[in-house]
């Protein structure tokens, strides 16, 4: 379990999307990567290994091959997704209650399982706006550890509650912040006076309440990753899907020496509501990112059409493995279990992009570099989800399949995975780069 301990270590550390980049941006930086700008044109050199970023929550970095313009066949393209499933805090949030409770008023952000978020103690977290020297700054901001929480209800008052339970989001899942004073104290502003605190220890500054713009501030789970298990063959971490294929495909970016293809870590935000921002798969930040390449390059539209063609991109997303309690969910003979490998998806629906070329390309890089690789596909009468792989190529068309780890409990405020298959995907990176 070679990199199991630094894959928590970054689970614990990105709590958002926002934070997410940030520690990418970070390594990137640290193993000689250059920043770019999407304000600017970009004038690049065969051999250099650079990124940018969208929005402070979508980033993609890019390695060129040294062999010269005329020698560049493509690119090969390993995407995943920032975002996790938590409550989003609106505008105003601070509720009061019986003039003793202070509460959060939230949203879901995503497909959530509700129940799995009672009793846990949750962070906010997220980034803030501010003003410096008349422009906009943004910075990831968390505050203190434990800051709320969401308590269940006694079994003394609802006897039903193992029997099917409907949880209100707006009702019986808002956040516990904090009491009030005295009957007389407002609570209004309470989380613009932590923010503020938050953000002078971060950056040295003088900010006060009126300074914070805006924000986006989510509740999440607060907890660290754990080893679980007989032989700590388990991981249970909030937010494994899908920052362990983020972390793997960091990984094979950073170990990335291209011979042919410019290799291209993409990292979205957004997938777990849809991707229709201007940092989602299904925005124009990929096929921008591929022009302003091929551009900085002087490579010729022509020969920018040519690489896509020769092009392919690995959609990297968790997948369900087969539950132990509740086998007859999965498909009768496309079964993943944790451990065993790396999983290939297939959708009949093509809600993800794996088809037969496709996959008989992962099946090759699998089998020639001695990866264990497992196929998923929706038990036939059970709607499953969907990815960013299908929705990526309605921008810019390639050979792509659909790719992701074993897991159970997927949505659940604390996931639950396979301490081995981190490895085996770390190595589908590399070789994928190395291809």
């Amino acid at each position: 379990m070679e990199y199991i301990s630094e894959l928590m270590e970054f689970l614990d550390n990105s709590l958002t999307s926002y934070h997410t980049v940030q520690n990418v941006q970070g390594v990137l930086l640290r193993e000689g990567f250059t920043e770019l700008s999407e304000r600017e044109i970009w004038k690049l050199e065969t051999g250099g290994r650079y990124f940018v970023v969208r929005n402070d929550s979508s980033i993609m970095a890019f390695c060129i091959p040294a062999c010269g313009v005329e020698g560049i066949k493509g690119y090969h393209i390993y995407a995943a997704h920032s975002d996790s499933p938590a409550f989003k805090i609106k505008e105003s949030p601070e509720i009061q209650k019986d003039d003793a409770y202070v509460s959060v008023n939230t949203e879901k952000y995503g497909g959530m399982i509700l129940s799995t978020w009672f009793d846990r103690p949750l962070v906010i977290a997220g980034r803030v706006c501010v003003e410096n020297d008349g422009k906009l700054k943004t910075y990831p901001i968390q505050l203190k550890e434990n800051t709320c929480l969401i308590p269940s209800l006694a079994i003394h008052m609802n006897r039903e509650a193992n029997n099917g339970t409907v949880f209100s989001a707006q009702n019986d899942m808002m956040p516990l912040l904090g009491m009030t004073g005295n009957a007389n104290q407002s609570s209004k502003g309470m989380i613009k006076a932590m923010l503020v605190e938050a953000l002078n220890n971060l950056t040295g500054g003088n900010y006060h309440v009126e300074d914070i713009l805006s924000y986006d501030l989510f509740v999440e789970n607060g907890e660290k990753a754990v080893l679980a298990g007989a032989d700590n063959e388990f991981i249970m971490t909030p937010r494994y899907d899908d920052l362990a294929c983020v972390f793997a495909g960091l990984k094979g970016i950073m170990h990335a020496k291209p011979d042919n293809y410019i290799d291209v870590l993409a990292v979205f935000d957004n997938e777990e509501v849809g991707s229709l921002t201007r940092q989602g798969a299904d925005s124009t930040f990929m096929r921008d990112t591929l022009e302003n390449i091929a551009d900085g390059l002087e490579s010729s539209a022509n020969t920018f059409r040519t690489w896509i063609a020769d092009s392919f991109m690995l959609s990297a997303d968790n997948a369900h493995a087969c539950h132990p309690n509740q086998g007859g969910k999965a498909d009768l003979t496309n079964r993943p279990y944790l451990n065993k490998g790396v999983v290939l998806k297939y959708h009949g629906g093509q809600k993800y992009a794996t088809d037969a070329y496709s996959a008989a390309y992962v099946r090759r890089l699998c089998s020639h570099n001695d990866i264990p690789l497992q196929t998923y596909a929706n038990h036939s009468d059970i709607p499953g989800g969907s990815t960013l792989g299908n929705l990526a190529m309605a921008q810019v068309s390639m050979a792509a399949a659909d790719i992701g780890l074993p897991q159970l409990s997927m949505h659940s405020a604390c996931e639950t995975a396979g301490t081995k298959d981190i490895e085996y995907l770390i190595q589908l990176a590399k070789a994928f780069y190395k291809d």
